[in-house]
């Protein structure tokens, strides 16, 4: 195939890659040195570990490695925290340019083609611009991969090819990788898939073939992670994540984290930032709701909220999203094409299996991203469906107010980013050139952003101090902690720290920062 016939056949993402080109210019010229929160903060500071060979600290059971992993390697020629936290806007907007040709191949494989792709992939690109310059979290790399995944497993000639297996079991340790959670996910999701294949297809000798062949290779690669955090924790555990975030939901923390409520924690490690660089370490009290029967409903009540709130958040995606499930389940009991029910009863099942895993525990928006691709798939799968060979003119209205629904969020959302204040890391380099802070901090609020400026700062926080308001009660406090420097925050007072007198001289608006006398 020449480069020409390849031009005209995908003419529409040639375009669509290369105004997404061009507008991810505005997020590194302008947003590039800005933090994203404490979970961006762990990711390069992890990421400086493996760069510098420091496996011990680089191994971590909470947080995923691959986001670190690609970071890494930009970090072989020094650190410097201020210039270092462009690499993950940057590797996450290359992230979405893979991720929109992701779209487009698993467009082909619903054949999706002419106007209806064109519009699916134009729809595409503010979600995705807003999913790379939002967030700090692996959660777009995640979806990128899941993305190539679908198209692997949802693909008419899955039972043709061994190699459909090998892909899909890759794929699907390359996004465990990413993130822990994808690993139930996949087992599940893969299964029931080939489920489907089974008992609706031919071929069922292949198809068990790329069933056991796609666990297999699963199952090795992912391995090899397990076994390595396995053995540093002492225990078989696929992540620390899914312990420490079970014990947190339950009733009596509730979602409060440690962090906001245990007093002072010293970082894990020598070289860690804070202890959110491995918030498994603090001992919280687990629970199971099938201890009793209250702590079985106390469950179930968590499970009906996650749902509310997932719904609500698909529906944040696109206002059609309710709409877009209701069809497809009228459509897979009433449609007369067996190509289309099964189609999307796989769509239907992906979707349901994703916020179903997210709601056992607890969801976020930034969770539920390969939801909103598949959302926005089957959205438009639906007008194609309807209106292939019927009124143009009826189906581009149509596609026209899906297209809307769609990007209305994530423009408005990205409007309101750009023109918000980040004040962090001008703070940061006035309290580094100008105070010359490094060493122990403490804080008497505003927890994430004390972990972003001790980042910038290369100094450890201990997080947020128990008791504010006797003087004494917390010198005592800080004094027995080390602490160098103390940020009082939104305070228009002054502490009598017998210890540590007040540098700022109120210059910083909102923060007075107390050092340690010598």
């Amino acid at each position: 195939m020449d480069i020409r016939t390849v031009i005209d056949r995908n003419w529409d993402l040639i375009i669509v890659l290369i105004g997404y080109t061009i507008l991810t210019i505005i997020p590194i010229t302008c947003f590039a040195h800005n933090t994203w929160g404490s979970d961006g903060a762990s990711y390069i500071s992890i990421a400086n570990y493996y760069a510098k060979g420091n496996w011990d600290d680089a191994i971590n059971g909470y947080w995923s490695p691959l986001y670190s992993w690609l970071i890494a390697p930009f970090l072989l020629s020094g650190f410097d925290p201020f210039q270092s936290v462009i690499i993950p806007r940057a590797l996450l907007l290359i992230t979405g340019f893979f991720t929109i040709i992701g779209v487009n191949q698993l467009a082909k494989t619903f054949e999706l083609e002419g106007m209806v792709k064109t519009a699916l992939l134009v729809s595409t690109l503010p979600m995705i611009l807003y999913f790379a310059v939002i967030y700090p979290t692996p959660d777009l790399l995640v979806t990128c991969i899941l993305v190539f995944y679908f198209a692997v497993i949802f693909d008419c000639d899955y039972s043709n090819s061994m190699s459909h297996g090998f892909l899909s079991g890759f794929l699907g340790a390359l996004a465990y990788f990413a993130k822990s959670f994808v690993f139930p996910f996949f087992v599940v999701h893969f299964l029931f898939s080939n489920i489907i294949y089974y008992f609706t297809g031919k071929n069922r000798k292949n198809i068990l073939k790329n069933l056991l062949f796609g666990f297999v290779v699963f199952f090795i690669i992912s391995g090899l992670w397990i076994g390595t955090i396995s053995s540093k924790y002492g225990e078989l555990t696929i992540s620390t994540a899914k312990d420490y975030n079970h014990e947190i939901i339950g009733p009596e923390y509730q979602l409060q984290h440690p962090v906001y409520f245990l007093g002072l924690i010293k970082p894990p490690t020598e070289n860690a930032i804070s202890v959110w660089e491995e918030p498994s370490i603090t001992q919280l009290d687990d629970w199971s709701p099938f201890e009793s029967w209250e702590y079985f409903e106390f469950q179930i009540k968590i499970l009906e909220k996650n749902i509310f709130r997932s719904f609500a958040y698909i529906e944040k995606f696109s206002s059609l999203s309710i709409i877009i499930i209701l069809v497809s389940l009228f459509l897979i009991f009433k449609t007369e094409s067996k190509k289309a029910r099964i189609d999307l009863i796989k769509l239907l099942m992906t979707i349901f299996i994703y916020i179903g895993g997210y709601s056992l525990i607890f969801v976020e928006q930034r969770y539920l991203w390969p939801v909103s691709i598949l959302l926005l798939l089957t959205g438009f799968y639906l007008v194609n469906y309807f209106y292939e060979h019927k009124n143009l003119r009826f189906r581009n209205i149509l596609l026209i107010c899906l297209m809307f629904s769609f990007v209305v969020t994530p423009i408005l959302e990205l409007t309101v980013y750009a023109s918000s204040d980040h004040p962090i890391p001008e703070l940061s380099a006035t309290l580094k050139n100008e105070y010359h802070i490094q060493g122990n901090i403490a804080s008497n609020n505003n927890w994430g952003e004390t972990v972003c400026i001790s980042y910038y700062l290369e100094s450890k926080y201990f997080g947020l101090t128990k008791n504010n308001s006797n003087s004494s009660t917390l010198n005592e406090e800080l004094v027995s902690n080390n602490i160098d420097y103390y940020f009082l925050w939104g305070a228009d007072y002054n502490l009598n720290l017998s210890s540590y007198k007040e540098i700022t001289g109120n210059k910083i608006k909102n923060l007075k920062i107390y050092s340690k006398l010598n």
